[in-house]
């Protein structure tokens, strides 16, 4: 086993360099960040320099599928450089060449394999069932592309497990809705925006299921909670943009509002009417179920049936027909101009840059309006643009990896293996299995708000106490979950990584037999060459690649094994400033 003083040695120096790295401070942030400055908007961007769709290296290869997968290996490193990044797009986007991994069916066949599906029975489904088979198949489900989209999707339309009265009879619901944002990732955002609206998990959670239309006799008006996310939070936002995201003026120069509370009063009213679809009758309308998960129906008798004036003037009339006023509010929704870069913008910052140029953000917004929405299109979009694919150029490039990537992301460098038991469920014993968000601040479908785990609009603090670069991520890396989450690092590499598993463990076990080889043979420098391919797509600094030799060599030099020395050089990368920073 290492030294215990070399390790804290080791744990110290990557500690100040992250905290250095940081340059200000990374924790904290306000949900209400002030906007930038007002800008008219630019000409139309010249056309982009071309790059090669195949790319030159393997760490080429591996900073694109760092940006558009859960992380490289090996062999995928191989194929994108076999059939370029165009190819692998296509192939990923297409569900019969790669299905989609959806979350219900699986629990629903550990059903079928006699768990049961709530209490009294013993062992029956609870959420980390689901949470853990998510996270297993991102490490190594087929559908990168798809998941990372769905998992981008599921910040900005957010449902969240944590606000319920339990999580586990609304398992199912929550699987549900997880597998409607994987079915959508590539699709309409128009047909996502009304399947999300629909589904009883946004009507739970943010409330218009049982949403009743005003009778001021019994004292009830319209809930406007959902009225009001979906145009903040889902569509609109809540200023007029240009298509390069600055924002339109307005009258001396303020910056336009998108609504009102006018408007949000007769977006709530749109909203009434609608329940659960086991209520099968109006008199069952109001009735709590916290199993159903098929699409909301809707009676006309609790529906609001008068004219609502939306953004823009629209006006919705369509009396008490609820479908048809909800179609019209999804259609000028999907229609409005700040669609395509408010969305556009937060899609750039989960897959590839926290503060991408306005040139950037309005090319993939031009690609949003030419392709009607087609969600697909915009995320090859945004990964095939040249600020992408180019190497990076400014310091304020590139993004903070999200927790729950990270752990993938060693998972898949290191081909972990993991065999189930023998009822097929995937559900870890490790420490905070169950729930990673307590040492990692993230967890799959269980943000703390509907404002997600942290703000697109976060911004590190600069000198002077002036506003720096957008950062949202860094809202929940701070010193303690960083401390928090390198001993989440150092449990799962230390404690589960060797020889394959020949039956069910506690943990995937991480294979690290390449990296022990060449420290058999004192081979520090290609040892580092693997992790650099790997976790830092070919672009370690010379003095962090140093830093590693020398530790690899004191190690050594201490007698401590080959598999002492393979463990610590991963556990020392992840703990790097360089691995915390995706560029």
């Amino acid at each position: 086993m290492i030294t215990t003083r070399l390790l804290r040695q080791v744990l110290a120096l990557a500690l100040v360099a992250t905290v250095l790295a940081a340059c200000g401070g990374g924790g904290g942030g306000n949900a209400s960040s002030p906007s930038p400055s007002i800008t008219a908007p630019p000409p139309a961007p010249p056309p982009a320099p071309p790059f090669p769709d195949i790319p030159a290296t393997d760490g080429d290869a591996a900073r694109f599928l760092t940006q558009a997968s859960f992380g490289p290996t090996p062999a995928e490193i191989a194929r994108v450089r076999q059939i370029g990044y165009s190819r692998w797009i296509d192939e990923q986007l297409s569900a019969s060449t790669t299905p989609p991994t959806l979350m219900l069916p699986h629990l629903e066949q550990l059903v079928a394999n006699g768990i049961p599906r709530t209490a009294p029975a013993l062992p029956y489904l609870i959420p980390q069932h689901r949470r853990n088979y998510w996270l297993w198949m991102a490490a190594t489900g087929n559908d990168q592309l798809r998941m990372r989209m769905s998992f981008a999707l599921s910040q900005i339309f957010v449902v969240s497990d944590r606000d319920t009265l339990d999580a586990n009879q609304t398992l199912f619901r929550i699987s549900d809705y997880q597998d409607t944002l994987s079915r959508g990732a590539f699709g309409s955002y128009r047909d996502l925006l009304d399947n999300v609206s629909r589904h009883p998990a946004m009507g739970y959670y943010l409330s218009h299921v049982n949403n009743r239309k005003a009778d001021l006799t019994r004292n009830i008006t319209p809930d406007e909670n959902y009225g009001r996310e979906i145009m903040q939070l889902f569509s609109i936002g809540l200023v007029e943009r240009n298509l390069d995201f600055s924002l339109v003026p307005g009258q001396g120069g303020q910056p336009v509002p998108t609504y009102d509370e006018s408007v949000v009063s007769a977006m709530a009213r749109a909203f009434t009417g609608w329940t659960y679809a086991t209520n099968a009758t109006e008199a069952q309308f109001g009735r709590n179920d916290n199993l159903s998960y098929e699409p909301m129906r809707c009676y006309p008798r609790f529906h609001d049936d008068q004219p609502k004036q939306i953004f823009r003037g629209i006006t919705v009339n369509n009396g008490s027909d609820c479908v048809a006023n909800m179609t019209a509010v999804m259609d000028a929704l999907a229609a409005h101009p700040n669609v395509a870069p408010f969305i556009s913008r937060q899609l750039i910052q989960r897959f590839v840059t926290s503060n991408p140029s306005p040139a950037y953000v309005e090319r993939v917004s031009r690609v949003w309006l030419s392709s009607n929405g087609n969600l697909g299109q915009v995320v090859r979009a945004v990964l095939l643009d040249t600020e992408a694919r180019l190497p990076p150029t400014i310091a304020a490039y590139g993004k903070a990896r999200e927790p729950l990537i990270k752990i993938a992301t060693l998972w898949r460098a290191f081909g972990a293996r993991y065999i189930p038991p023998a009822n097929g469920q995937i559900i870890f014993r490790y420490a905070s299995a169950g729930d990673l968000s307590t040492p990692l601040a993230q967890e799959s479908m269980r943000a703390p708000s509907v404002f997600n785990f942290y703000d697109p609009n976060n911004r590190l603090a600069a000198a002077d106490g002036a506003q720096g670069i957008y950062a949202p991520e860094f809202q929940i890396l701070t010193e303690a979950t960083y401390l928090t989450a390198l001993n989440q690092h150092e449990a799962l590499l230390w404690n589960y990584s060797g020889d394959p598993p020949t039956a069910n463990t506690v943990a995937p076990i991480l294979d690290i037999s390449r990296l022990v080889t060449l420290a058999t043979t004192n081979d520090h420098a290609g040892m580092v060459q693997v992790i650099n391919t790997l976790l830092f797509y070919g672009t370690l600094s010379d003095a962090a690649r140093q830093t590693m030799i020398n530790m690899l060599d004191r190690l050594a030099a201490a007698q401590e094994t080959p598999a002492v020395r393979a463990r610590s050089l991963v556990l020392l990368a992840l703990a790097s400033p360089e691995f915390a920073v995706q560029r």
